[in-house]
This record gives C-alpha cells, sequence and structure tokens, in this order.
C-alpha cells in the first residue's frame, strides 16, 4: 500500500482520504491530522475529509454505504480482508504489538501458504468466518482487531501489488500469495456486513485472546 498505507490497517493501513498520520513529540505517538479542518484525533480514522467535508447521514453517524456506492467520481470499490506476515526485509519489520519480528522472506511466505491452504478448501460463509480467525490469531497488521477487515477502498489506496490483487478477486474469491513492502499477504474479498451473532462471537474471541495476552 501506498505511503499513506503502511501495512493496511490502522497504522499500517490506508487512511481516509484527508488524513496524514503525524508524531506527537511530547506524548510520543502517533496521532491523526487533517489540513483541511485543522482536526486532530488521536484514534485512527475512519471518515474522509475531502474536501473538507465530514461524510455524515442525516443523523449524524458515519454512512459508510453511501460513500461506497458515490466513491467520489464512481470509480471502482473493494471490500476485502486480509492476512499479513512480515519479515525481517519488510518496511516496518514488528507486528502491530511493537514485536520485533525475525523471521526470513522465505518462512513468511511458508507460513501465509499453509494458511491458504487451511483456507481453500472452505467456501462462502465458511471461508470468511475461518479467514476472520485466523487473521484474528495470527496476522500482524493492525486489521487482525476486526479479523482482518480493511473495509471498502478504491484504487491508488494501497501497494500496486495489493490493489491488483483485491481487485482481481470475485466476491468470496481467496487470493494467491501475494508480496508487498509491508510483507507477505493473502487477501479474501467480500461484500456486506456480517450478522450480528458473528460480530459477537467474533469480539468474545478477541477478548479471551487479549485476556490470555496480558494474563
Amino acid at each position: 500500500m501506498g505511503d499513506n498505507a503502511g501495512d493496511a490497517a490502522e497504522e499500517d493501513s490506508p487512511l481516509p482520504a484527508g488524513w496524514e498520520k503525524r508524531m506527537s513529540k511530547k506524548r510520543n505517538k502517533p496521532y491523526y491530522w487533517c489540513e483541511a479542518t485543522r482536526e486532530s484525533v488521536w484514534e485512527v480514522p475512519t471518515e474522509s475529509r475531502e474536501g473538507g467535508k465530514r461524510s455524515r447521514d442525516t443523523d449524524g453517524r458515519s454512512h459508510h454505504r453511501k460513500r461506497q456506492r458515490q466513491d467520489d467520481g464512481g470509480g471502482e470499490q473493494v471490500e476485502a480482508l486480509h492476512l499479513l506476515k512480515k519479515h525481517t526485509g519488510s518496511r516496518r519489520p514488528h507486528n502491530y504489538r511493537k514485536e520485533p519480528v525475525t523471521r526470513s522472506e522465505a518462512e513468511a511466505r511458508e507460513e501465509i501458504e499453509a494458511l491458504r491452504e487451511a483456507l481453500i478448501e472452505l467456501e462462502g460463509d465458511e471461508r470468511r468466518a475461518e479467514f476472520e480467525r485466523l487473521a484474528l490469531e495470527q496476522s500482524e497488521c493492525r486489521s487482525a482487531l476486526r479479523g482482518g477487515s480493511l473495509g471498502s477502498f478504491g484504487r491508488g489506496k494501497m501497494q500496486r501489488a495489493f490493489e491488483a490483487a483485491a481487485f482481481a478477486l470475485e466476491v468470496g474469491e481467496l487470493s494467491g500469495v501475494v508480496s508487498t513492502d509491508s510483507g507477505i499477504h493473502i487477501i479474501l474479498r467480500f461484500v456486506g456486513l456480517r450478522p450480528p451473532s458473528h460480530t459477537l462471537a467474533l469480539t468474545r474471541t478477541l477478548t479471551l485472546n487479549l485476556t490470555l495476552r496480558t494474563a
């Protein structure tokens, strides 16, 4: 993904249009700045600020589906999950928890290929559910916290190899192994939100994992 996309999630993923990431010298932590609106936030932004305007619906909430349809000019967009394994040659050789990565590129590729093999025999919702579970447990991108979801994005938001692979997929299709400056990926194209029951189960799994890691 381009410099504004990082490793494809939150600090590592494409920021919505109009935002840039900066570093606070006082707090020694990143924050996000919009020049058009002179707005700064600590949390990773989820709404674009193109033209200095916030994308909102009539009751003030983020209107994700409307942004998808309009796409500021009618450009194609995709929704995708991804799973990332970094290596010592990655642009940022540490995971989203800031732990250093010591594996080689060949080792990262081997791990991703094994994960892909576990997914390739599955189809439909079963494939997506298992992809989300594996991303949550094993992806080294911050999107792991959302089951690997990058939401929707248009062209020019990701590194070229990632973009080409994502836009070439049919809905529900699993990519081959994709290599970018961020590391080694697999991508699953999807459409629409998950049922509430699935989202709740994923949240419970995340909570359990975080509890075990900090115990």
